[in-house]
């Protein structure tokens, strides 16, 4: 019988499951936002091709919003009679512990839950996930596919930070990177969409969206990137701060802060939220029509803060075969992408104002001009696709060297 995995990526606002098909053709999916904390918000595409888009009124904590979905998918592969070959997890934080993909078993799970207060946005979600999903499918091998793992390319002179060794002995203070598995993706949809070879292109990605990170590419490898030890360093995102003076934390320390609410002010409080009061750029755009000057204010110091980014790496790099934007934001806000660019002429990159501006265009695109010497991408995240596709190679490996008896 045909391979089919399922993904789960369950973060802090929203779950996305999809199911695979041994040739990555999405087969169903079911995504659910419960930022609003008096419904929630589902939709998606059922194994007959049945769209949904309905709204369930109630507050929801994680865990039921999870078990609701796992409820939808036991039945649907029931009434289908789909038997799973595995279920895969995005994991958010794998640390140096984890470099590729890996089976999960209870050692693994106690690894995870040590990794917690280095990413709380997202592996305490990733861990329940792959605990209602255990529960729920008790006999079904379940995998990690690890954020941080793309990132292990990144050389010890970027990496390490200027801190004396040994400071802990649980883990390494070292810059272990996001967005991996997005990062991934871009690079392949790149190289496709520019018709040449992983090997032979140096991008810069931007992903952006709740979180933001600023990824150098050299020869389909990552070198550096934006975010650190944990998610909250690099550039400014929707409720993150970024790059911080440490003296910052420790002259609030010495004024009371606890470190509770110092870890809630710089995770959740602070970035495009702590400059305006929201943290949806789709409203902060709204505003900025506006002229709602705090709005403008946001806008202009996240589009800077990137637009840093992209200047170092391209000095690290030389040459840069293309800009890429991905995640929602990058996606979607046209006037963020334009803003970024502005002014980097001097580079080489033209945007290309019109086809920037087709919001009624969906998939992979080029949107700079003909003579733009480095290009302008749009590519559309997939980070499930990745996860299904990186499981389905370590099963052939796994069977091969069974067969073979290696």
């Amino acid at each position: 019988m045909e391979a089919t995995i399922l993904t789960i990526n369950v973060g802090s606002t929203s779950i996305k499951t999809r199911l695979f098909a041994a040739n990555l053709a999405v087969l169903a999916l079911h995504t659910l936002d419960y930022t609003d904390h008096q419904a929630l918000h589902q939709e998606g595409s059922d194994l007959t091709q049945q769209a949904f888009n309905n709204t369930v009124a109630g507050h929801f904590l994680p865990q039921d919003a999870l078990a609701l979905v796992l409820q939808s998918w036991q039945h649907w592969l029931h009434e289908a009679n789909i038997n799973l070959t595995a279920i895969g997890h995005r994991v958010v934080h794998g640390a140096s512990w984890f470099d590729g993909v890996t089976l999960i078993d209870a050692k693994t799970l106690e690894r995870l839950a040590d990794l917690d207060a280095y990413a709380p946005l997202h592996n305490p979600f990733n861990r329940l996930g792959i605990s209602l999903a255990m529960a729920s499918f008790p006999a079904l091998k379940q995998f990690a596919v690890f954020d941080t793992a793309f990132h292990r390319t990144i050389p010890d002179y970027a990496g390490r930070y200027g801190l004396p060794e040994g400071l802990s002995e649980h883990l390494d203070f070292y810059r272990y990177g996001f967005h991996g598995i997005s990062c991934q993706h871009s690079v392949e949809a790149s190289a496709a969409l520019l018709n040449k070879s992983a090997d032979d292109i140096n991008l810069i990605i931007l992903h952006l969206g709740g979180g933001a990170s600023v990824t150098a590419i050299a020869q389909g490898k990552s070198i550096d990137t934006s975010m650190g030890f944990s998610p909250t360093e690099g550039v400014m995102m929707s409720s993150r701060c970024g790059d911080l003076d440490p003296m910052i934390l420790i002259s609030l320390q010495k004024a009371g802060h606890s470190p509770e609410q110092l870890e809630a002010l710089i995770n959740k409080h602070s970035g495009l939220k702590g400059v305006c009061g929201e943290s949806d750029m789709r409203v902060i755009l709204q505003q900025v029509t506006q002229q709602e000057p705090a709005a403008l204010l946001a806008l202009a110091m996240f589009c800077y803060r990137l637009k840093k980014y992209i200047g170092a790496y391209w000095a690290v790099l030389g040459e840069v075969t293309a800009l890429v934007f991905t995640g929602g934001i990058g996606e979607h806000a046209a006037l963020v992408r334009s803003n970024i660019v502005a002014g980097l002429e001097g580079f080489g990159v033209i945007l290309d104002a019109c086809a920037n501006q087709q919001t009624e265009t969906r998939g992979n695109r080029d949107i700079s001009q003909a003579n733009s010497r480095t290009k302008i991408l749009i590519i559309q995240a997939e980070e499930e696709r990745v996860c299904a596709k990186q499981i389905l190679t370590y099963l052939d490996d796994e069977s091969f060297h069974n067969s073979t008896g290696e």
